[in-house]
């Protein structure tokens, strides 16, 4: 997750004050008049290594955990030491729309969102997957009230969530499990971030959401019923380019991935790099640790095994939101998944 969604798990982690939003599926159309461009964070000086070319690549920027490697690389100046200038740019609001209108060169988004920029895209510049950067992997579930045991108990009750989100598909997966349908539930539409406060405030019989509101509903009194745990590969996020920065600009955009990937590791390994996104967050270590735990960072090494060996299986996926778009009418047209994801960085 950002998360959209990324909105969904963005939204959920802001309430823990570090992050504004993050990921793809429904977003401001005003957001791409929200970019707060800082000044570049990585830029190549006389000591640092050649730049791969003079590009300076806008990285559409959300605060949220799962940017960890790009907050250390920043911090660190790795970006500068591949020689790549990464100009990181806070978006107010989702990075979606600024990236379709050319205000961004790069943009992490969950794949229901790439789905939808798909669809929108211009067919002469199409839109790319060229890494997963995490997977969540408990950071959102569906939380439910004491009567309500079982997911089949859900049959009749008011299930808060946004129509059309990914939060929504989530749900639709958890109910066929178990042999059910949309229908068997009654859905009470409303903003993802909302869901949460709702449930809690006993509104609804149970709600699809994220953390923190997910650990609350168990110490209030309620239960998690099922999660991204469950569902490790249905939640993920991509770092999304257009096909013309692979084209024009492909050993900046490999020394940026690179630098992602170092900072990860100091990230994952030092106290030092937990420490870095903590302060850039808001958060003490204590709260990164128990968060992390619900969210997969993936390394490069990692992605290479989605994108490459499992890549029909993502593409699948995807083709999977197509069609829940499609039933939404949320696209018009179903999104061919073949193509979506561009493996230039592991050949």
């Amino acid at each position: 997750m950002k998360k959209n969604q990324k909105g969904f798990f963005a939204l959920a982690m802001s309430t823990l004050l570090f992050i504004a939003g993050c990921g793809g599926g429904n977003v401001n159309n005003g957001a791409a008049n929200n970019v707060a461009t800082t000044a570049p964070t990585a830029e190549a000086s006389s000591s640092a290594a050649p730049a791969p070319d003079d590009v300076n690549i806008r990285f559409g920027y959300s605060p949220w955990l799962g940017s960890a490697g790009a907050i250390v690389a920043n911090e660190k100046k790795i970006f500068a030491d591949k020689g790549v200038n990464v100009e990181f740019v806070q978006m107010e609001g989702n990075t979606k729309d600024a990236f379709m209108s050319g205000k961004l060169d790069a943009v992490v988004q969950s794949l229901d969102a790439v789905v939808q920029m798909k669809a929108a895209e211009d067919p002469k510049d199409p839109v790319q997957v060229i890494a997963v950067i995490d997977r969540s992997k408990g950071a959102d579930g569906i939380i439910a009230s004491k009567d309500v045991a079982t997911l089949q108990d859900l049959k009749g009750k008011d299930v808060a969530v946004s129509i059309g989100s990914v939060a929504h598909f989530l749900l639709l997966n958890a109910l066929q499990t178990v042999n059910m349908k949309e229908s068997d539930v009654n859905i009470v539409n409303m903003n993802n971030n909302l869901a949460g406060s709702t449930f809690m405030a006993g509104k609804v019989d149970a709600a699809v959401t994220w953390e923190p509101y997910l650990s609350e509903a168990a110490a209030k009194g309620g239960h998690l019923l099922y999660s991204t745990a469950d569902a490790p590969n249905l939640i993920v996020d991509a770092l999304v380019v257009k096909k013309s920065m692979i084209d024009e600009h492909p050993e900046a955009l490999k020394a940026m991935v690179a630098s992602f990937d170092e900072g990860l590791k100091l990230f994952s390994t030092t106290d030092e790099g937990k420490k870095i996104v903590a302060d850039a967050l808001g958060m003490d270590v204590a709260a990164v640790d128990s968060t992390i735990a619900t969210l997969d960072l993936t390394t490069s090494e990692a992605s290479k095994t989605m994108l490459v060996d499992n890549k029909q299986e993502w593409e699948t996926t995807m083709g999977g939101f197509s069609a829940f778009f499609m039933d939404q009418k949320i696209i018009t047209s179903p999104v061919d998944p073949a193509g979506i994801i561009n493996t230039f960085l592991y050949e």
